[in-house]
């Protein structure tokens, strides 16, 4: 309402002779042009201090002119700065979130995921799917030509982590100390290289847990034998049919001989486990010692007192008359779940358009960029204590499989849907805290064994000799 509508309208609240007289006219006229200054002062006063009244600025100005404008000073206050490429629009929006989020709370995963949505300049908050102790973010996001494009992000608390323990030119006897640091027990991968000379039936020993593994076989030199739970050893990337021991090598007395302490090698001994399913020993958080060797013949017969003539006399043809322990090379490699750790898993073809825009120096800020500003919102939202890591995935296109069984042939037509993957950042050094996985498919290996079964039973009977 203009000052001379607002004069007419206070006039009209006087008697119709009051309304003609000069200085009445003059005393509401000046009134109502004060109250026109005032009302523009409170508007301008509401404008600089809402967000959603604040004035705005252009897309394309600079990081300078954004932070002075209204808008701007609104955001600052609030620990929010414009982004290059970012409208006035798109920053009332991402203002109102951050309040929000400050009133619900920062360290939740729909919170976490929230803000990386924000990064990505998302329209919408994020869709939250669980797959497990996953938290999976879904939304979409804008492409540089304009056009959205649907985005996964995966939010993982306590993450498994790869860790591993190496020892070189260490002999027998030698205690080797593996720490898991993770929050459960894990299973262990060993690899064992003969860098001396031929290493004949080693041992290795779980000092806490005094179980034994035995490897029924010969390391050539130069070459690498591989230890995994539950499958068949490799030796040079090869898979082999040679046997594995685990065993608890406690002796007890015979039923009949109570009190009596049986002989190592005597037939009345039995072991309190005795297994050949190819299993490891389990590493249990904290620290845990091995010993290294290798195994006499004299020493296999003893453990092998239940397996038949043929198998035992194979076995003793592969260890030495006198133990003979050369120096190797050891690995142990597990994985850990790491404790007070989130890691969060984004995709390395998207960067969102802001920061495809060169800055004042010239420079793309690109995938660094994009890593840098995830980093800094996880470091707002986390708890404290919390660490942080971010994971590149790379999405790999769906594939299709068509089999078709003929006569006498099986055909199988693999193929990729078509999918353009284009990389145009370069990696570069922007903190230790960034990790790239690529990862594999199984191998598929093929399995054979053979054995004669009958009435005894591992770990319950006596052996037969």
């Amino acid at each position: 309402m203009s000052a001379d509508q607002r004069r007419r309208r206070m006039l009209g609240y006087l008697p119709p002779v009051l309304q003609s007289g000069t200085k009445i006219q003059s005393f509401f006229g000046s009134l109502s042009q004060e109250l026109e200054t005032m009302e523009s002062g409170l508007t301008r006063l509401m404008r600089s201090r809402w967000y959603s009244l604040a004035r705005g600025f252009a897309v394309d100005a600079t990081l300078l002119n954004k932070a002075d404008s209204e808008l701007g000073r609104v955001a600052m206050l609030y620990g929010v700065s414009p982004r290059r490429g970012e409208s006035d629009v798109y920053l009332r929006e991402r203002l109102a979130a951050m309040v929000e989020l400050h009133r619900t709370g920062l360290a939740s995963a729909p919170a976490l995921l929230r803000l990386v949505s924000l990064v990505y300049m998302a329209r919408q908050p994020p869709r939250i799917v669980w797959e497990g102790d996953t938290a999976v973010g879904l939304f979409s996001v804008p492409r540089a030509d304009g056009t959205y494009r649907d985005l996964r992000i995966e939010l993982a608390d306590n993450p498994e982590m790869p860790a591993g323990s190496s020892f070189r030119n260490f002999g027998r006897e030698q205690r080797l100390l593996t720490t898991n640091q993770g929050l459960e027990t894990a299973q262990v991968e060993i690899s064992l290289k003969a860098t001396e000379r031929e290493i004949a039936v080693p041992i290795l020993r779980h000092e806490e847990l005094g179980l034994d593994v035995i490897f029924l076989g010969r390391i050539p030199p130069g070459s690498t034998l591989l230890l995994r739970d539950g499958r068949p050893p490799i030796l040079d990337g090869r898979p082999v049919d040679t046997p594995i021991i685990l065993a608890h090598p406690t002796r007890f007395a015979g039923p009949n001989d109570v009190g009596v302490m049986a002989r190592f090698d005597m037939p009345e001994a039995r072991f309190s486990v005795f297994k050949e399913d190819h299993g490891l020993p389990e590493l249990s958080p904290g620290d845990s010692h091995w010993t290294y060797d290798t195994v006499e013949r004299q020493e296999v017969r003893a453990y092998l007192l239940g397996w038949s003539s043929e198998r035992q006399q194979a076995a003793e043809a592969q260890a030495l008359p006198v133990r003979d322990t050369p120096r190797a090379e050891l690995r142990f490699s597990w994985t850990e779940v790491t404790p007070a750790t989130c890691t969060l898993r984004i995709p390395a073809n998207h960067i969102p358009p802001h920061l495809l825009v060169p800055n004042e120096e010239g420079v793309v800020p690109g995938l660094p960029g994009l890593v840098k500003e995830l980093a800094a919102a996880l470091e707002y939202g986390r708890c404290a204590g919390v660490r942080t890591r971010i994971e590149l995935t790379l999405p790999m296109p769906p594939e299709s499989l068509i089999a078709s069984e003929g006569p006498l042939n099986l055909e199988l037509d693999p193929f990729f849907f078509s999918e353009q993957l284009d990389a145009t950042d370069e990696l570069t050094s922007f903190g230790s805290t960034i990790s790239l996985h690529e990862q594999f498919s199984e191998p598929q290996e093929k399995l054979t064994w053979d054995g004669v079964f009958n009435g005894t039973r591992f770990d319950t009977s006596r052996f037969q000799s």
